[in-house]
């Protein structure tokens, strides 16, 4: 009888000495999975506006009367509702970097399936924009197109397609970079609760 509950004894130690390491493991890769998950460097946040995105259906916006595809409606595509505050304004200050970028972006066109007007190709520049209202407001469709609007704002290729000026694009960064310097300071739920808007008093809007 002694020799039985021995044995069992010594086997039960065997197998939690295999176990523990293996569940640490587990532990471990699981916490690994999901730091990286959670902390994009500059450089991934910067390949959402310039590299086309994997997976995604590419449907012609205007019934097929221009070649630039509309990204998928879904409401938060880039998970930012996971982020952290913090996490999320290093997102828009990388974003920020990108005014001179004329590259073309990895999306653009009309945003909803509603909207019957065609548009040119938007630079990074215009997509980094874009992108900042995106993480802010938490909708990927904030605005009905990866476009702007106001006075002298646009005009129109040969082609038909409603072009932004690289002027507007300009005023934007300025007007966005006085928006983020009060958002540092109040933090981004503040200032959504006082309605503070990147291109409040510019005289722009998103289309």
């Amino acid at each position: 009888m002694t020799q039985m509950i021995s044995l069992h004894i010594t086997r039960s130690i065997r197998i939690s000495s295999f176990l523990i390491p293996l569940v640490a493991f587990g532990m471990g890769s699981l916490s690994m999975a999901q730091t990286e998950n959670s902390h994009r460097t500059c450089r991934q946040w910067i390949s959402e506006v310039t590299q086309s995105p994997k997976g995604a259906p590419a449907t012609s916006s205007a019934a097929g009367k221009s070649s630039i595809t509309i990204t998928p409606l879904e409401s938060d595509p880039w998970g930012v509702a996971s982020l952290s505050e913090p996490e999320r304004l290093a997102a828009i200050q990388c974003f920020l970097t990108l005014e001179n970028d004329l590259r073309p972006g990895a999306f653009g066109g009309a945003m909803r399936f509603d909207v019957s007007q065609t548009f040119s190709q938007p630079p990074v520049n215009l997509a980094a924009l874009y992108a900042i209202s995106y993480i802010y407001t938490g909708r990927y469709n904030h605005a009905a197109a990866v476009a702007l609007r106001g006075d002298d704002a646009s005009s129109t290729d040969a082609a038909g397609n409603y072009v932004t000026k690289p002027s507007a694009v300009h005023k934007a960064y300025r007007a966005y970079r006085e928006w983020f310097a009060q958002v540092r300071k109040l933090g981004i739920a503040r200032a959504q609760g006082a309605s503070l808007q990147p291109l409040d008093g510019s005289g722009l809007r998103w289309y």
